[in-house]
């Protein structure tokens, strides 16, 4: 999740490590380019068709992008709340996103809820599952099941469990590493599930970690362990091979499957990150930027 400028510079963030060793630099082609509000492109995520679908930092609409058309259309918004973000596939063509009252520096605690988008009729259905008066702000949102996800809470450093069906909630981890630091907003921000481990990032720590988590209750199995402690880091999308891209205050960082951390490219106003669906474009990174951009990479 991404902050305006000024913000950003008030809180004088930290920029990538200059030792981040630079193996291969990619180049990014723009895909499309939203020019009125909402502009600050937040979440992102792949359909099987090959469609995009993207979130807004500021804003509830939700729209589609055919990254061969370079044409993008809204399919609806989040009545009641003013900014969105990540947005993760449930079932096949059931996505759930994040949304909730966040404008003006300024946020409204309990407003949170999961959303569903039901893309599996002709007109795509948009319902809220749950608001959760006990949210602080959440951001991040990983799918555990095909009806459980699992719900960043960047306030309170704590991940939610919600079921999609029902709408029953609780706190399946709240952990140090996911609380902001002292006089920040925010803590935990991008979250992964992937092969029985979490992966988290907490950007106002820099930091990006890794739990295993029993895959039925969400609970931890074991330590939490660093995977960096120097990059600021937002959202990320796993490869086929077991490589993360991250997006990381204007750049993409690959951690490859030997654990080392790279910058892959220079993406402007990176916040998430997901790998290609359609039949020409598997070997595509899609890239949301909070500048109105969204971008590919070939990986």
């Amino acid at each position: 999740m991404r902050f305006s400028t000024l913000l950003l510079e008030a809180l004088s963030l930290s920029t990538l490590s200059s030792a981040l060793s630079i193996k291969r630099q990619a180049a990014a082609t723009q895909v499309y380019k939203f020019s009125s509000s909402p502009i600050q492109v937040e979440g992102i995520a792949a359909r099987s068709n090959g469609q995009l679908i993207v979130s807004f930092f500021d804003g509830s609409d939700i729209y589609t992008i055919d990254p061969t058309s370079k044409k993008a259309t809204k399919i609806g918004s989040l009545t009641g709340a003013t900014c969105s973000a990540a947005i993760t596939e449930v079932s096949p063509d059931i996505f759930a996103v994040v949304a909730g009252k966040y404008s003006g520096g300024r946020n409204t605690a309990g407003s949170w809820a999961v959303w569903k988008l039901d893309f599996t009729q002709a007109t795509p259905k948009i319902t809220q599952v749950k608001q959760v008066p006990e949210s602080g702000m959440w951001n991040g949102i990983t799918t555990l099941n095909n009806d459980t996800v699992l719900v960043g809470d960047a306030l309170k450093g704590a991940v939610f469990k919600l079921s999609i069906s029902t709408g029953e909630y609780s706190i399946a981890i709240q952990d140090t590493t996911m609380a902001p630091p002292s006089g920040m907003p925010m803590g935990i921000d991008g979250v992964r599930y992937n092969n029985g481990t979490l992966y988290y990032t907490n950007i106002f720590k820099n930091s990006f970690y890794k739990v295993p988590i029993d895959a039925t209750t969400a609970k931890t199995s074991g330590a939490v362990t660093p995977i960096w402690t120097n990059i600021q880091g937002d959202d990320m999308a796993f490869a086929p091979d077991g490589s993360i891209y991250v997006a990381t205050n204007g750049k993409i960082t690959k951690v490859g499957v030997d654990g080392k951390a790279a910058t892959f490219a220079s993406v402007a106003g990176a916040t998430a990150a997901v790998i290609g669906r359609g039949e020409g474009d598997k070997n595509k990174l899609y890239v949301s930027q909070n500048n109105g951009g969204v971008s590919s990479l070939t990986i």
